[in-house]
């Protein structure tokens, strides 16, 4: 029988990682760490999130119910980078320590920075956000933002492959040096 913590049974290990897809017909992405300000982006986690299993769970949930890719980074204030390739990742870079700043990869370009209130990183197209109840961005200077809380992110519109890692109960967030939490790879036009 499995161990009860609060009302959620502590699950079996979770290996991870958590893989689903989403759908940017627009090639407008919304980043943020909580997407929950609009009613349709709230869903229910089925399991505790303090496991991996529950994570995945929850990321699952939250593409197939609002095509909004999910992953917990904790309390790292995680950048997202472009890469040569297209591809978006999610990392906290490595310390440069002679200049006291993040150093990314040479080749990969910061996109958007995430505050992490939520503890998470949340990726949607712009315009489904918008049909449904998402308060509009007004979007300045390639992307930044007016409050800071969100950034508009292009990319070729078409459908995306989310790879979360950090949801892997194995995963260490407080590795030294750079680490990945996620990846969002294009699939596939629409």
């Amino acid at each position: 029988m499995p161990k009860l913590r609060g009302s959620y049974a502590i699950p079996a290990p979770f290996a991870g990682p958590t893989i689903v897809e989403i759908a940017v017909p627009s090639g407008k992405l919304l980043a943020t760490d909580d997407l929950r300000r609009a009613p349709f982006f709230v869903v229910e986690a089925t399991q505790s999130i303090n496991y991996g299993a529950g994570l995945d769970a929850w990321a699952h949930r939250y593409a197939a119910e609002a095509q909004v890719a999910y992953a917990y980074v904790g309390n790292t204030c995680p950048s997202v980078t472009r890469l040569p390739d297209g591809s978006l990742v999610v990392v906290s870079p490595a310390w440069d320590d002679e200049t006291d700043q993040p150093a990314p990869l040479e080749e990969e370009v910061v996109v958007a920075s995430i505050c992490t209130d939520l503890w998470a990183t949340m990726l949607v197209d712009y315009e489904h956000w918008l049909k449904n109840d998402g308060p509009s961005v007004d979007v300045l200077n390639g992307g930044a933002t007016a409050d800071g809380d969100y950034t508009v992110i292009d990319v070729a519109p078409g459908v995306y492959r989310w790879t979360a890692f950090s949801h892997s109960d194995s995963f260490d967030i407080d590795a030294g040096g750079r680490v990945e939490y996620a990846k969002l790879e294009f699939l596939r036009e629409l």
